[in-house]
């Protein structure tokens, strides 16, 4: 590949929120172009001037947005989206909670980023359609199966509940087993692990750390380096502070400054 990759998200609800514009603002100034899918692409608001909007519908049917049993979160369905996004033929699938310092300009077919340790994030993702790490994610998300990346413990309670219940539905599992544990495990029984970009490059900032962008820039700053393409900013850690103005001075100001967008709505 020579170009830059399209990147791709879904985004469910009536709006975007300042964070989401400011991932789409700062991808488009690191030279990508970027495409939302929308179960209403009509009425989206606060989309950024030059962003395609497309039919979410045509990827995966709305009533496969499932969510885990007990959760009204669709993080299950998003996963299950990404996927057959892949498998059509689309180039990068990205989360809207990130921050492009720079392009994802690796010049590979694949790309992924390290959480930790040798764990991947599903947070960013590229591979070709039909390739076998794609076609391996597609299997892998299917009901009553255990999970083969579940080691003794995890395998033990999935047969207990699986006794229980008579079966197991995909909305049975435990909250967020089809993402970052099955991308993993996809990757390394496909020897990927290559292409896996190192925590500085793609999520320096950790799940842990993740309320620290709210916080004077420099905190932020002294954990990225020159090779630092994306900030991750773990939306889900983020309650309390995302819905309103970030302080003056923190790093969220700064890059809404910089990438020209208003916090303020």
């Amino acid at each position: 590949m020579t170009s830059l990759p399209h990147l791709h998200s879904l985004w469910v609800g009536p709006e975007l929120q300042y964070l989401e514009r400011l991932c789409v603002a700062s991808a488009k100034a690191a030279g990508h172009e970027f495409t939302i899918w929308s179960y209403e692409p009509e009425t989206l608001k606060h989309v950024p001037d030059g962003i395609e909007v497309r039919d979410a519908a045509d990827v995966m049917p709305r009533d496969r947005l499932i969510c885990y049993r007990g959760s009204n979160s669709i993080a299950l369905g998003a996963n299950l989206w990404r996927i057959e996004l892949l498998d059509q033929g689309y180039d990068c699938w990205v989360d809207m909670d990130l921050i492009f310092l720079g392009p994802l300009d690796f010049g590979d077919d694949y790309i992924f980023a390290c959480e930790h340790g040798n764990r991947m994030n599903n947070a960013i993702m590229m591979a070709p359609a039909g390739s076998p790490l794609v076609e391996d994610l597609k299997s892998l998300a299917r009901p009553n199966r255990r999970p083969p990346w579940y080691g003794p413990k995890k395998s033990l309670r999935y047969y207990w509940k699986r006794l229980r219940n008579g079966r197991m539905e995909l909305e049975d599992y435990p909250w967020g087993t089809f993402s970052a544990g099955m991308l993993t495990y996809a990757i390394t029984k496909n020897g990927l692990e290559r292409y896996a970009h190192p925590i500085e490059v793609l999520h320096p900032v950790s799940w842990a750390d993740a309320r620290k962008v709210y916080e004077p820039a420099e905190v932020v700053e002294a954990m990225l380096t020159d090779e630092t393409r994306t900030v991750h900013l773990w939306h889900s850690r983020l309650e309390g502070l995302r819905d309103a103005p970030p302080p003056k001075g923190s790093f969220i100001d700064k890059m809404c400054e910089r990438f020209d967008i208003d916090p303020t709505y």
